[in-house]
């Protein structure tokens, strides 16, 4: 077996059975392997898969088990030495995993993964300056916002992730027009939706943290590769096609709060002292802002109660992991050069 590909399915088997067709019509001179992971499955889909996609290697998880931890599961059942991951409301263009594999054997070991290109499903067209804001559009880094037309241009969806100062994530090219320019902000890490991962990199650095449940969860991954002395590279021809929002609302209470949450969790991990300093003032200033004003706040007092209660868990949890990696200050400071100070 050549490659691995894990798909994580939450109640979407519509969407789950376009992406596995996509892989499994690839022409690739490689030995490929399709692992689904069913998050809350029971007997009457997991007998439809079966039954469906039966050369398919089936991960049946009882609970929810987040996208993080169905990852986890999905990786432990593959056996390949690469790992590709792809969001179950994607598809993948004809090469990608030809053009992937290339892109990761030409890095060498010492490049743990690569992220391929994303497209946002659909056309798109910019909203006019001063025209009333739609539910549904997406809104870019400079503040343009987008909104979708069956005739509109294709919009690049991530080519891998950045970081800026405050620990906030985000997909590099977000919002591009495909034919434009690409973004110059340095690649940190890869996105969790289309990538191709070493299998050995990931087990020394320890895999996917399944308390992240979702979002960041990829970012921390990245994060620790690079610690441990790895590289994260970009495909910029290996190209899946994502349905934006398809699993969870963009904006949501939950995304809102697994952002939040997570994006402090991963900081306290990873980061050096000055930038967990910043990162955990900022919070704070953040929270102070919601509670004296809650109607539009970023989280709810509920929630920043809730994140109250587990941010002693999140400190426990980062100075054990710190203390296993065993990198210094100097070493994450380094790690931090590629952060995007454009942000």
């Amino acid at each position: 077996m050549d490659v691995s590909v894990v798909i994580v399915d939450w109640h979407q088997p519509e969407l789950t059975r376009r992406a596995i067709d996509s892989v499994r019509s690839q022409r690739v001179d490689a030995e490929v392997e399709v692992v689904l992971v069913v998050n809350e499955a029971d007997d009457r889909t997991v007998a439809d898969y079966r039954a469906d996609v039966p050369a398919v290697v089936l991960v049946a998880e009882p609970t929810n088990a987040g996208f993080a931890g169905g990852v986890a599961r999905g990786i432990a059942a593959a056996s390949a030495p690469v790992v590709a991951l792809l969001n179950n409301d994607a598809v993948a263009d004809h090469g990608f995993l030809a053009r992937g594999l290339a892109a990761l054997a030409a890095g060498g070991d010492r490049v743990a993964a690569v992220a391929a290109t994303v497209v946002l499903e659909g056309g798109f067209v910019p909203v006019p300056v001063g025209a009333a804001p739609g539910p549904d559009d997406l809104v870019g880094v400079d503040g343009r916002r987008w909104r979708r037309d069956a005739d509109g241009r294709t919009l690049v969806n991530g080519t891998g992730v950045v970081l800026d100062r405050s620990g906030n994530g985000r997909d590099r090219d977000w919002l591009r027009p495909l034919q434009d320019a690409p973004e110059t902000a340095p690649l940190f890490g890869f996105s969790g939706g289309a990538v191709f991962l070493r299998r050995d990199a990931l087990a020394d650095v320890g895999g996917f943290d399944e308390s992240l449940f979702m979002y960041y969860e990829d970012l921390d991954v990245s994060w620790r590769l690079r610690l441990a002395g790895y590289e994260v590279r970009h495909a910029p021809d290996a190209v899946v096609t994502h349905r934006h929002a398809a699993s969870s609302g963009s904006d949501s209470p939950l995304v809102r709060y697994q952002s939040m949450r997570n994006r402090l969790a991963v900081v306290l991990r990873n980061g050096s002292p000055p930038m967990v300093r910043r990162v955990v003032l900022r919070t704070l200033a953040r929270a102070a802002r919601d509670l004296l004003r809650p109607a539009g706040g970023q989280l709810t007092p509920a929630q920043w109660a809730r994140l109250g209660r587990e941010a002693p868990g999140l400190v426990a949890h980062a100075r054990r992991a710190r203390r296993a990696d065993g990198t210094g200050a100097a070493a994450r400071r380094a790690v931090e050069s590629l952060l995007d100070t454009g942000t």
